[in-house]
């Protein structure tokens, strides 16, 4: 049943988005609600959403992916468009008051000077009207397109002050957010593979949601571990997979090449250098009591590891940077926030709202560093100025 629950979810957000975008065009903006073509357009557009969603559900349930991809992608798209005409329709409704009330005017004064005359202000206030939606329905679908680009795989330098010397120059693949399932492919985890492998990372790093479709996660694993990096592959738990069912998503795991580190460790010698690669398990639903989750796993984590040189922590959340840096862990790997979706210049854009929530990019507190993924994928394909990342992090000394 967990399967179906994007699905229901789709169906509902389509259908609401839908309802939104109809009052307000009706509501708001009557001169375009006045025309035939519009009013079928705002009905069509959720009811085309809703029988995509039906479509996507019968490809899921008879395992068809020729059907069930489209389908998602289109379900998406409706969406898409719903989610833009809703965020423009409001201020157009205000330009057509506008317009409105200068006409008013303008008949007014034209009863007692009939040589006056409007037309450039009236013809300004008409585009402006129509050139609002248009600009949000055109961001709306390059948004969608950039969601389908390719995987950025890069080398990023994170300098540590007292790196030990046989760390310097271990090079961290980072793998997070999958979400393999309608919009990511195992071909596209090998095409990231592949593009990583010219950097030769010594370790792999996946912290979470790697598979909503879970028929696929034992592969992705395998896939994963035929890279060969010389000190393994690693992977934390993300809320996906609480949500996909923890029990098994651990027993695909047990069958496969990659530890599963729950607020768990190993001890790995590199270069003479005891590296403490950890795992922290994911509290599932975002709230305020985040924060001392974080505190209980990290703790309980320590307690049964043993001491080391430096402490890598792969946690799902950013947040864990806070307590990781209170008790002096190295270096925290985390996804889940996908940046947002949404960057400016490398970083989150709804990070000027919420500067402390380490939306995307690299982050330090004392002595801590933070990477925060993008993401491989994403279970709603939208991105706009943030694009879908694998990075090869480079541990320096500086």
């Amino acid at each position: 049943m967990r399967e179906f629950f994007p699905l229901i979810f789709s169906l509902a957000a389509i259908a609401v988005a839908g309802l939104v975008e109809i009052m307000l065009m009706a509501l708001i903006n009557r001169p375009w609600w006045s025309r035939r073509w519009v009013r079928r357009v705002s009905w069509g557009l959720p009811l085309f959403g809703m029988v995509m969603v039906l479509v996507w559900g019968l490809g899921q349930y008879y395992a068809v992916s020729w059907l069930r991809l489209p389908a998602a992608g289109l379900a998406v798209l409706a969406f898409v468009l719903e989610a833009a005409l809703m965020l423009s329709l409001p201020i157009s409704g205000v330009i057509h008051f506008i317009h409105w009330l200068t006409d008013r005017i303008v008949k007014k004064r034209q009863t007692a000077d009939p040589s006056i005359t409007d037309n450039n202000r009236r013809a300004f206030l008409r585009i402006a009207a129509v050139g609002l939606p248009a600009a949000s329905v055109s961001l709306g679908l390059t948004g969608l397109t950039h969601a389908f680009t390719e995987v950025a795989v890069f080398l990023k330098t994170i300098r540590f002050e007292n790196l030990p010397v046989g760390l310097d120059g271990l090079r961290i693949l980072h793998l997070s957010d999958s979400h393999l399932a309608n919009y990511v492919t195992l071909d596209a985890i090998e095409e990231v593979l592949l593009k990583a492998e010219s950097f030769q990372p010594d370790l792999i790093a996946v912290s979470g949601d790697i598979a909503d479709d879970l028929t696929m996660l034992g592969d992705c694993l395998k896939l994963i571990s035929q890279l060969k990096p010389r000190y393994g592959v690693y992977a934390s738990l993300g809320n996906h997979e609480y949500y996909r069912g923890l029990r098994r998503v651990q027993r695909i795991f047990e069958a496969s090449p990659v530890p599963l580190l729950v607020n768990h460790s190993l001890v790995v010698n590199v270069s003479g250098v005891d590296l403490r690669i950890a795992g922290i398990e994911d509290p599932r639903f975002v709230s305020a009591g985040d924060r001392a989750f974080f505190k209980q796993a990290i703790d309980i984590m320590l307690t049964e590891a043993r001491t080391a040189d430096f402490t890598l922590l792969l946690s799902h959340r950013p947040l864990a940077l806070d307590y990781a840096s209170e008790v002096g862990l190295d270096l925290v790997l985390a996804g889940h926030t996908h940046g947002g979706q949404i960057g400016f210049r490398r970083h989150s854009f709804f990070e000027l709202f919420n500067p402390d929530t380490y939306l995307w990019g690299h982050y330090q507190k004392n002595d801590t560093h933070l990477y925060t993924s993008s993401g491989v994928g994403h279970w709603f394909p939208f991105r706009l100025g943030c694009p879908a990342e694998a990075p090869v992090l480079e541990l320096t000394r500086g």
